[in-house]
């Protein structure tokens, strides 16, 4: 016999959030916005394809943090005229000078929800049925305080267990969170009058203008010896990969 799916439209999820959003419109040179939403996304799983699993309390083994959760998303824009400097006689300098934009957008941004799961090093049949695995054994909260934090220890990894065989584990569905964003974009313009209508204009565009190290993903994966129940990942907490470091982009556009 093959496979045999059943699916069901069942289960159920929320969302609550606080949002807060504050604008200036744009006036001697400067304008600005700011939006902050504080939320919290709950739910069995996060797309429509997702299994929920019969074979242990639904509510507790799949109920928790969307992986879409974020607790924190603040944002902010800004388009900034700066001001001339009229004491310049030269009009050289003048030109040069005067007549540049400062804009962009600054994102602060929790990051996503995450587990811990584990593998092996000798295949070992935890729960007696392929349809359904185990989950780690989780002894004490795993969360460090942000100061305890560095780059190869991101969480606790000694409070973890593998699970006896004839167990499934007690881990929750997201215990953990990931890294978050703390990203500056920043242009800076500068229109440069050709003749009449044609307008020239310089642009300087920084991507994670302060190239400020992002971390995207960290190992969340331990490895069991199944003899001895020793966890043999050192690598284990540790940042595995980093978002894109600073990138710019000069351009001269022509108007007319």
């Amino acid at each position: 016999y093959d496979t045999i799916n059943m699916i069901e439209g069942a289960s159920s999820s929320n969302y609550h959030s606080l949002q807060v959003q504050a604008k200036r419109r744009f006036a001697a040179g400067l304008q600005f916005g700011l939006s902050w939403t504080w939320s919290k996304a709950m739910d069995f799983n996060d797309t429509d394809t997702e299994a929920v699993s019969p074979l242990v309390p639904v509510r507790v083994w799949n109920y928790g943090r969307a992986g879409f959760d974020r607790t924190h998303v603040l944002r902010m824009n800004y388009i900034w005229d700066l001001p001339k400097v009229r004491s310049l006689r030269n009009p050289l300098a003048r030109q040069v000078v005067n007549g540049w934009q400062v804009s962009g957008i600054t994102s602060f941004i929790s990051g996503a929800p995450t587990g811990v799961g584990f593998t092996t090093t000798t295949a070992v049949d935890i729960t007696g049925t392929p349809s359904q695995g185990a989950r780690i054994v989780v002894l004490e909260n795993p969360v460090l305080p942000k100061s305890q934090r560095r780059f190869g220890r991101n969480f606790r990894t000694d409070v973890f267990r593998m699970p006896a065989q004839g167990s499934i584990g007690n881990a929750a569905k997201n215990f953990l969170r990931g890294p978050g964003v703390n990203n500056w974009d920043i242009a800076l313009f500068k229109d440069l009058p050709v003749y009449e209508q044609f307008k020239l204009q310089f642009r300087w565009e920084m991507y994670n203008a302060f190239n400020h190290t992002q971390f995207s993903s960290m190992d969340t994966t331990a490895r069991f010896v199944p003899a001895t129940g020793e966890q043999v990942n050192a690598r284990l907490g540790e940042f595995t990969a980093a978002r894109p470091p600073r990138i710019m982009q000069f351009a001269l556009r022509l108007s007319f």
